[in-house]
């Protein structure tokens, strides 16, 4: 009778630990895949900032599908901006006192990162499938005379953050892992 309850309580808890685990780890890329949204929509709204200056300097008022497009655009590039400002401020508020709240708030704003990111490829995306914009500007960005799709380089300080988080992911992973052979243990 004892060693069926130990039995119970230990598969019990066996199951809240490794259910715990795997939300600790989900927590953790969430945060940690913030920073890399957070430099992706930055340089985004730089390219869509762009975009509509030119837009603006060359007047394509009678094109009705590019103008529509041209307020998508603007949409989520004030939507980028209001985020960028909430997760500025998110930063800077750090307390001790406050640390649930201010993990709450840090999810929230990691949340809507993760969203953000996403409208902003289906705009371009948009572009992409209806040939919306083609050449657009004065000038054509290219490279070789092959156009640059916007936020397809990163420049070095973003690839070695993205090392940087690969590594973290990778150490999370086998931590997490429950094969016998790869443990990681702690000195």
């Amino acid at each position: 009778m004892e060693a069926t309850a130990l039995s119970i309580g230990k598969s019990v808890l066996d199951g809240a630990l490794g259910y715990a685990k795997s939300a600790l780890a989900e927590e953790v890329a969430l945060q940690l895949g913030v920073w890399r949204d957070q430099v992706f929509i930055t340089n985004e709204l730089e390219m869509m900032q762009a975009f509509l200056m030119t837009a603006h300097d060359e007047r394509y008022d009678d094109d009705r599908v590019v103008k529509v497009w041209v307020k998508q655009v603007r949409d989520v590039a004030y939507d980028v901006e209001d985020t960028l400002q909430e997760f500025s401020v998110c930063i800077e508020k750090q307390s001790w006192w406050r640390i649930r709240r201010t993990l709450l708030e840090r999810r929230r704003v990691a949340k809507q990162m993760k969203e953000l990111r996403a409208n902003v490829e289906d705009v371009s995306q948009r572009n992409m499938r209806y040939h919306l914009i083609t050449g657009y500007g004065s000038k054509n960005a290219t490279t070789d005379g092959k156009p640059v799709i916007a936020g397809t380089t990163m420049s070095g300080a973003d690839e070695a953050r993205w090392q940087r988080d690969r590594a973290k992911f990778d150490l999370i992973r086998m931590i997490n892992k429950t094969d016998i052979d790869l443990r990681v243990i702690s000195v």
